[in-house]
């Protein structure tokens, strides 16, 4: 018998629901959150800093004229940076721009939402090379300009790109980097990073501490306490449970310390290229207050003509990252 079933029927319209599902909503902590200053006015920019000197106890003489002097400005030194462009450069044929109607964009819409994607895609470049660990490189033949990321400038020894490295005096010392396995990333670790940055100035502070989710967990799993032998082992777990909601939170966001506190951010763009298992466990300990993005273009879109093919364009950005005094800040370098 002859009938009508869904596996021959002619012209059924294709059931496509009117959105698009983007499941990677990374954000771009650091972007969104470090100041932003003055534009660099030159490819190669430069800063002072400066420190007091050590302290002397060995008193003067009732008799003693003055005949020797110091020097005020023996302390000071100068820091550079170097500018980045990036961009992004949608294009969309003409007759995807004009004609296909795609669920969750419309016709004729093709281009503007390639625009708004590429946007958070620059933002997302951005953040990935400030929170990178490469260095800051002068343009030359190929290689373009690249501004230095916060695992360069967080660093004890003296940086690659020639004739800009920080002065020895103005390194991060090696007691605020930890390169601690992350099992071993303990709360004593943590305490010690801040006593180091706390005796290069003397300040407690809040600090932001930019971090991988494996490094973040590990900071709730402070809160477990093992105990037993060898063979067996038990775990005692402390939970902030409010009952009447009938919810038991489980997670660490803010370590206070003896030496200040750290705001736990979790981030998916810390030390992208060095391995993707560093990233998850690595973090940078910053003190937002010393960080700034410098930009002489803000991420912009400029429209190039259509030459028949379709609407094209290019986002671009140039900026830099200025950290005013690496002394103040402190790295979290877990590979394993």
């Amino acid at each position: 018998m002859a009938e009508l079933l869904p596996s021959n029927q002619v012209g059924a319209r294709e059931d496509l629901a009117d959105l698009i599902a983007i499941a990677d909503q990374k954000a771009t902590p650091l972007v969104s959150a470090a100041r932003k200053s003055t534009a660099p006015t030159n490819p190669l920019f430069s800063w002072l800093v400066d420190g007091y000197a050590a302290v002397d106890r060995s008193g003067v003489l009732s008799n003693e004229d003055a005949t020797t002097f110091s020097n005020p400005a023996e302390q000071r030194a100068r820091l550079y940076g170097r500018i980045q462009k990036l961009w992004r450069k949608p294009k969309v044929s003409d007759i995807a721009e004009s004609v296909t109607d795609v669920a969750g964009i419309g016709i004729k819409r093709e281009m503007a939402n390639a625009v708004t994607r590429s946007l958070k895609e620059i933002a997302r470049d951005l953040e990935a090379v400030f929170c990178s660990d490469q260095d800051s490189t002068e343009e030359s033949g190929a290689t373009p300009f690249k501004t230095r990321g916060l695992g360069s400038w967080i660093s004890s020894s003296a940086q690659s790109d020639s004739g800009t490295a920080v002065p020895a005096a103005y390194r991060t010392p090696s007691t605020s980097i930890s390169t601690a396995a992350i099992a071993d990333t303990t709360e004593s670790v943590i305490q010690g990073l801040l006593q180091s940055v706390y005796e290069q100035t003397g300040k407690s502070k809040t600090f932001t501490l930019l971090c991988g989710p494996t490094l973040k967990r590990r900071f709730t799993e402070m809160t477990q306490v093992q105990f037993g032998t060898t063979n067996t082992a038990a775990v005692v777990r402390t939970y902030n449970a409010d009952l009447s909601d009938n919810k038991i939170q489980y997670k660490v966001d803010v370590f206070s310390g003896d030496f200040g506190e750290i705001m736990l951010v979790p981030s998916l763009y810390i030390r992208t290229d060095v391995s993707s298992a560093a990233s998850l466990r690595s973090g940078f300990l910053v003190d937002m207050d010393g960080v700034h993005i410098r930009y002489n273009r803000r991420p912009r879109y400029t429209p190039l003509p259509d030459l028949g093919g379709g609407p094209r364009g290019i986002i671009d950005t140039i900026a830099a990252l200025q950290v005013d005094n690496p002394l103040t800040h402190g790295k979290i370098a877990t590979a394993s």
